[in-house]
């Protein structure tokens, strides 16, 4: 059996890396007292699982974990879970929903990412032009700096559109080896954006 966590993760903690991230965790379950299973070995590990890490520096508003359980705890309530959760939590992570897989439940499976992001005024008429420009190609081969491997952007490009407020929204396939979000920024000539104030943001994890 399996509960699988709704979470958001911002403030100054996008700046706290993955590892960290997970460390974090298993000090909320502890104090939390929910008991994960834990993997066998002479360095047994707690069974928590993320299905996509989120990247340094993103505020991520709808990211996904999965704690696996003991065989013996079969009467689980996702409410009092959640409840737990949030009441031994650190600030900046914030726990949002929670939900029960039986035993033999898929585990979450990547489909897409949605992410968003500020475009200050100044740069929204060229942000619009160049997003034209994008969706009217087939193929745009782009090769990431300080990488080998070309990846073709429109592999991974979902939807690109620049809100009237100036949001700039994005969604992405999950592939592997297929382009970030960074690419994107990259594409639109926003590379510079979170030097200069503006917050990336997965707003949605998409899951199958």
């Amino acid at each position: 059996m399996r509960i699988r966590i709704r979470f958001s993760k911002g403030g100054d903690l996008r700046f706290v890396g993955h590892r960290d991230l997970m460390e974090s965790f298993r000090r909320i379950l502890r104090r939390a007292e929910i008991r994960p299973a834990y993997s066998q070995g002479f360095h047994p590990k707690p069974k928590i699982s993320f299905p996509a890490a989120l990247p340094l520096c993103v505020v991520g508003e709808n990211e996904v974990l999965e704690i696996e359980l003991p065989e013996d705890q079969k009467d689980v309530c996702p409410e009092t879970t959640l409840a737990l959760l949030r009441k031994n939590s650190i600030p900046a992570l914030n726990f949002l929903s929670a939900e029960v897989i039986p035993t033999g439940g898929k585990k979450a499976k990547i489909e897409a990412f949605t992410y968003a992001m500020a475009v200050p005024a100044e740069r929204r008429e060229n942000t619009y032009r160049r997003i034209e420009w994008v969706l009217a190609q087939r193929s745009i081969p782009f090769q990431r700096i300080g990488h080998d491997k070309v990846v073709d952007i429109m592999d991974s490009l979902i939807s690109l559109s620049l809100l009237e407020n100036g949001t700039l929204q994005f969604k992405l396939r999950f592939m592997d080896n297929g382009s970030g979000p960074r690419d994107i920024l990259a594409l639109l000539e926003l590379g510079d954006l979170e030097t200069h104030g503006s917050v990336l943001i997965r707003k949605n994890v998409h899951i199958g």
